[in-house]
Parts: structure tokens; sequence; C-alpha cells
């Protein structure tokens, strides 16, 4: 008994207030995106619903890995042992591979001729990611790759009309790769997480959640703020 692994009060409710807090952001930017489908211009509200569906999917996976979290542990005492149950950490696989894809089509839409066919080839390589992602995590660093390609020269492009959209796009696709390449780094054990089996868990997860609000919550206020913006410049849009 002396070995098995157990936490604090306040380091077990540190972390599970955070995976709460991480699935509930998902959640509202989800709908914070579904209720201005009414104050945008006709043609920006498909980007929103699909984004908006998508994070909604996402938000009930990442709910899984919180109630994972509070399955895995019990209240022993003064402090939480294990229960044997395992952290769910392929709900958080299969949130990514449901939001992160669809943002990136979305974004397509504001900048790209949905009828281009450098925007079905988006599509295609987002659909690859969402269907591969959950089953070979490898997939997931190629199509971001892939899907981050045709944004190269978007984003390169001077453009004065949408100035406002390509700035969040930036801040969209850097949060994303920051989030991508600090969940690397801690599956490569890079992460400098501490050299007990308690921190690296406390803090392995705190990260996690950091990286799931990068990767998803502010990609998609980005859209949001995006799409506002160029449904402004365009009232004849709607």
């Amino acid at each position: 008994m002396e070995s098995l692994l157990t936490l604090s009060i306040g380091d077990y409710r540190l972390v599970d207030m955070t995976l709460c807090l991480a699935a509930t952001l998902i959640g509202m930017t989800a709908l914070l995106q579904i209720l201005c489908l009414t104050v945008v211009a006709r043609d920006y509200r498909l980007p929103l619903t699909l984004s908006g569906v998508a994070l909604l999917g996402a938000a009930c996976f990442e709910s899984g890995v919180w109630l994972a979290w509070k399955e895995a542990f019990e209240l022993a005492g003064t402090s939480y042992c294990v229960t044997g149950h395992l952290l769910a950490g392929e709900d958080r696989i299969i949130a990514w591979s449901l939001g992160i894809p669809v943002i990136f089509i979305c974004f397509g839409m504001l900048h790209l001729n949905t009828r281009e066919k450098v925007f079905r080839n988006l599509c295609w390589k987002a659909l690859g990611w969402a269907v591969l992602g959950p089953f070979f995590q490898i997939m997931t660093l190629i199509g971001f790759l892939l899907c981050v390609l045709p944004f190269r020269g978007i984003l390169a492009r001077p453009s004065k009309n949408k100035r406002g959209v390509k700035a969040v796009s930036i801040v969209a696709v850097t949060c994303i790769a920051l989030g991508m390449i600090v969940t690397e780094l801690g599956y490569l054990r890079l992460l400098p997480l501490g050299k007990s089996a308690e921190d690296i868990l406390i803090r392995g997860e705190m990260v996690h959640a950091l990286c799931d609000l990068l990767a998803l919550v502010v990609p998609g206020v980005a859209l949001l703020i995006g799409a506002l913006k160029i449904s402004g410049e365009n009232p004849q849009a709607s």
C-alpha cells in the first residue's frame, strides 16, 4: 500500500477544477458561436454553425476526460487514492480530431472561395485528419501540416479588406501550433513536469488542459471575431 499513488485533496481538486473549466469553456465557445448566428451576415453563418457543432462534440469528449479523472480517484481519509479506473486520454485526442480540422475548414470559408480547388483540397485533408486522427497519433501532426499549408499564402498575402480576419487567423493557427508542440513535448517526456509520479500526473493534466484551451477555445473565439468583423465589413452579404 505504500507504493499506491495518492494525491492531496488540494492537488486533486486543482486538476478537477481545471479539467472541468476546460470542458466548460469549449462548450461555452460553441454555444456563443451558435447564438451569434442571428447577428452575422447570411454568407458567414455556415462557418459558425459547423464550428459550433464540432466544438459541442469536442466539449462532450472533454467532459469525458474530466469524468474519468473523477472516477480514477476516491477519497480515502485525508488524500485521494487510485481506484483502478483509467484516465480517458483517448477522449482528448477525439476532441481535437473533431474540433481543430473543422476550425481550419471554417477559416477557409472566410478566406477562400468555396468553389476553388484549394478549398476542396483543404476539406479532404481535414476530413482525413478527423477520421484517422483518433487512431494514429502521427496523423494529428500530418493533418495539421497539410491543413496549414493552404493558409501560408493566404496569411502572407496583403489584404486591406480582410486585415482583421487575417490577424485572428494568425492567432488561431499560432495557438493550435503551440498546443500541439507542447503536447508532443509532453509525450516525448521533454517537459520538466517533476520527478515524482504525483507531480508528473498533476502537472501533466494541467498542461494538457492548457493545450486544450489553446487548440480549441482560442481558435473558436478567433473564428467568431473574424466572422463578426467580416460580416460587418460586408453587410450586403446578409
